[in-house]
């Protein structure tokens, strides 16, 4: 009965951070596998959570665009995983994703009644009983 109790001990203490070692080994395997992949225009998240766009690769730095024209250095370790989307509502949302344009009408606002050209609105009146 002690020589059962022992041995499940040793399976407890022993095998599972064993096996704990092989699972976290495999995820470290491939981040660098993916890192060893970086191409410039990859918009992806670093382990501090910053998303951005990368724009230069060095052997152990890399350049990302975090905004329009601003882009800084990090080290190429820092780089956690490729972001397929960016959440709807962020500030950067559409320059990351590449959706950059801006609609060239007033449609997409709710109330389509002022006209832009004429700073007016569209019923005739100057617009001064607006709230």
């Amino acid at each position: 009965m002690d020589i059962l109790l022992l041995a499940l001990l040793v399976v407890v203490f022993l095998g599972l951070p064993v096996l704990q070692m092989r699972k976290q080994s495999k995820q470290v395997g491939v981040i660098k596998d993916f890192q060893s992949k970086l191409a410039p225009g990859m918009v992806v998240q670093l382990t501090s959570g910053l998303h951005g766009r990368l724009t230069g690769i060095g052997e152990t730095t890399v350049d990302i665009e975090i905004a329009e024209g601003v882009v800084t250095t990090w080290e190429r370790a820092a780089v956690l995983k490729l972001v397929d989307s960016v959440e709807v509502g962020s500030t950067e949302a559409d320059h990351l994703t590449g959706r950059d344009e801006i609609p060239d009408d007033l449609s997409s606002l709710g109330d389509n009644d002022f006209d832009r050209d004429n700073n007016e609105d569209t019923d005739g009146t100057d617009g001064a009983d607006r709230k």
